[in-house]
This record gives C-alpha cells, sequence and structure tokens, in this order.
C-alpha cells in the first residue's frame, strides 16, 4: 500500500513537471484592466497574471514607433515583482514589436550577446506574452527587462555608478543631452563624466587614446558588441540603441544592448537590406580608433574573438536556425491570431510578407553574412 502511494506521488509529481514544461513552451498571458483608453500619461491599471492581480501604472512608449497602430507600453509597479518568469522588478516594458513581423529580431540579438559573454554582456530578458486590455485581445507581444540600476546590479551607495540611455558620446556633434537614468540628476549630474569621456574619444592623442581607452571602457565588453553589430548588420546601433553604465569606482564603462529590430536582413524604416549595404562601423568614433590606432592591437583582438565565437558555434547558421525554431515553437500558434487583429499587409510594412517569409529573410541574411564576416577575419573552419 506504501508503494502504490509512493509511486502515484512520484507520477503526480513527474506530470506536474511535464505540465510546467509544456506550459512554459507557450506564450504567458497578461490581462490589463484599465479605467479607460491607455495614453502617453501614466494611468491607474490592474495586472493580472496567472492567479494574482497587482495594481500598476500603464502608458505608451516608444519614439519613432509610436505612430504604429500597435502599441508599446511601460508597466510601472509599486514593489518589485515576478511577471512574465522575469526577475522580479518594478518596471516592465511590454513591445508590441510591431514592425518586425518575426517577434524574433530583438530576441535573437539580446540571447546572442548574452551568450557571448554572460559575466559581462548585458541585455534584456524576455518572454512572449499574448496581452488583453479591457477584455480585448490585443495581441502578441515581447514581455521585457527594462534597463535601470538595479537590473544592472549598480552599487547605488558609489558615487561612481551611473547609468545613461543612448548618450552621444560616439558621434562629432555638440549635443550635451545625456539623458541620465542613475543617479537622478536632480540628485547629482553625472554630465560632467559623459563630456570627460566624449571629450577623451574625440580629442586624446593617440598615444594618450591606447594607454587609457582599456581604463575608461570594457575592451571585451566593445569587442562583442562590435562583433554582434557586424554579424546582425545592425546599422541603427552604431550610435544609439544601447545604454552606457558603469558599476562603481572600480569598473570602466559597459555597454548594455538595447532596440534591435533594424537587423538581421532588415534596415530602417524596416526596408529590405540582404547586405545591399554594410553597416559603417567608421561612424563611431570609438571603434574607428580602436582599428585605426596600431598600438592598441584591436583588430588582432577583434579577429580571435570572432574566431573563438564560431568556434563555439554561437556565431553559425547552425545556432540561428535552432534560436529561430526555438522561438517559433513558442510562438507559431499565436502569430496567425496577432496578426488577424494587425494584418500582415499594413502601409508601415512596406510589403506583404507573411511571418514565414520574413523568417527565412533571417535565413538566407545569415548564409550570405557570414561569408562575408568570415574572409574579413580570415577564419577558416576547423
Amino acid at each position: 500500500m506504501l508503494k502504490q502511494i509512493f509511486f502515484r506521488i512520484i507520477l503526480f509529481a513527474i506530470v506536474a513537471i511535464m505540465l510546467v514544461q509544456c506550459k512554459s513552451n507557450e506564450p504567458y498571458e497578461i490581462l490589463i484592466a484599465s479605467d479607460g483608453e491607455i495614453g502617453w500619461k501614466k494611468e491607474y491599471c490592474e495586472i493580472s497574471y496567472g492567479n494574482l492581480t497587482y495594481l500598476a501604472e500603464i502608458k505608451c512608449r516608444g519614439g519613432y514607433s509610436s505612430k504604429f497602430e500597435k502599441h508599446s507600453y511601460t508597466i510601472d509597479f509599486n514593489d518589485k515583482i515576478e511577471l512574465g518568469g522575469l526577475p522580479k522588478a518594478k518596471k516592465y516594458i511590454l513591445n508590441a514589436n510591431y514592425i518586425d513581423k518575426t517577434f524574433m529580431r530583438h530576441v535573437l540579438c539580446y540571447d546572442l550577446y548574452r551568450e557571448m559573454n554572460p559575466a559581462k554582456n548585458v541585455a534584456p530578458l524576455c518572454k512572449y506574452t499574448n496581452l488583453t486590455i479591457d477584455s480585448i485581445y490585443n495581441g502578441l507581444y515581447v514581455l521585457m527587462q527594462h534597463i535601470d540600476a538595479d537590473m544592472l546590479d549598480l552599487d547605488k551607495l558609489d558615487s561612481m555608478a551611473m547609468l545613461f540611455k543612448e548618450p552621444p558620446v560616439f558621434k562629432d556633434d555638440t549635443s550635451t543631452n545625456y539623458d541620465q537614468k542613475f543617479p537622478k540628476k536632480k540628485k547629482c549630474d553625472m554630465s560632467i563624466y559623459m563630456d570627460e569621456f566624449k571629450n577623451f574619444l574625440f580629442k586624446a592623442d593617440d598615444a594618450t587614446f591606447a594607454r587609457e581607452i582599456g581604463e575608461r571602457i570594457d575592451i571585451e565588453n566593445v569587442i562583442d558588441w562590435h562583433i554582434l553589430l557586424l554579424f546582425s548588420n545592425g546599422e541603427d546601433g552604431i550610435k544609439k540603441n544601447f545604454f552606457l553604465y558603469k558599476k562603481d569606482s572600480s569598473t570602466p564603462y559597459r555597454i548594455a544592448l538595447w532596440d534591435c529590430d533594424h537587423s538581421f536582413g532588415r534596415d530602417g524604416d524596416n526596408e529590405l537590406n540582404l547586405m545591399r549595404s554594410e553597416i559603417d562601423c567608421s561612424r563611431n568614433i570609438m571603434l574607428k580608433r580602436l582599428l585605426e590606432i596600431p598600438e592598441i592591437g584591436y583588430e588582432k583582438r577583434l579577429c580571435e574573438r570572432y574566431k573563438e565565437l564560431r568556434d563555439s558555434k554561437i556565431i553559425s547558421a547552425e545556432h540561428i536556425n535552432e534560436k529561430i525554431a526555438e522561438y517559433n515553437s513558442i510562438i507559431q500558434e499565436d502569430v496567425e491570431r496577432n496578426f488577424a487583429l494587425w494584418p500582415v499587409n499594413s502601409p508601415n510594412y512596406f510589403d506583404d510578407n507573411t511571418y514565414e517569409q520574413e523568417l527565412e529573410i533571417i535565413r538566407e541574411f545569415v548564409e550570405i553574412r557570414l561569408p562575408q564576416l568570415d574572409k574579413r577575419f580570415g577564419y577558416v573552419k576547423n
């Protein structure tokens, strides 16, 4: 009798695990109840996930993407909560992913960047989710971590910990709009450090630049960022679409990845680019000087790192196809439902490609791009 009970318990446990695993391979369901139409100012709402309901604030988000019919949202909670299985946080992003019919380019770039070096390369963790607002289905979304001081594990007690979104330090203009995210600018304006870094990048003589650049920014982190830009042909990421941060007094600046839908065969305005035009990294003053000053040895390190990433299969057609298959297994049943609500032939898509055709663009792009980079870095498969 005891043996039968024991085996039943084991059986129930196995079934429960299987159900959880099965469920984890499907998009999450998030329900939002609001008092009125959600706009560009924060409004109170209720967020339901599973059997839990939380009071939150919500607003539309986006710059260029704000013109699209399907909106992205920022959600703010009073306390840190776990949403969609992501690490506990007070703020999350619901990315409409409107312009990328594959729903994969953000997630793919973020995953690759972290895989390259989990200790140093930070990018948002993501979960696919179906969103319902006021009992009306609103489509398939990508739930993302919000990049902030907590997510980056900044030492908030250290006076040199700082975070900026897309500071214009890599481009030659007079802008000082550094978009400081931590600490609050009213509490401590850290703009002077961005001014100093930008001045160094543009005005330091070659000898000083070669000697000090590795003390100011993490070169290993920069190399991985550089290679991902090259691999994805992410032109939009050369001078923006990143966060620059410093964890504490003892660490250099690092780059956290953000906003990668213009990649893997698609350019700005979602135009098709199967290597019709190639990313020009010399538009970024830091990358330009790293490549041009021989004493730094950056080109050699770039080649060596590319070889490591190719040998490890992180950068390979096989790995990209595996990632596409992984994402597709999660969302394929929900894509059709999403496009029934948000048609694939919207004027803002520039074409009427289907989801499957867009997946093929990513695959075709990788088959074109890899041989180009192998030649550029002199890589030969083992």
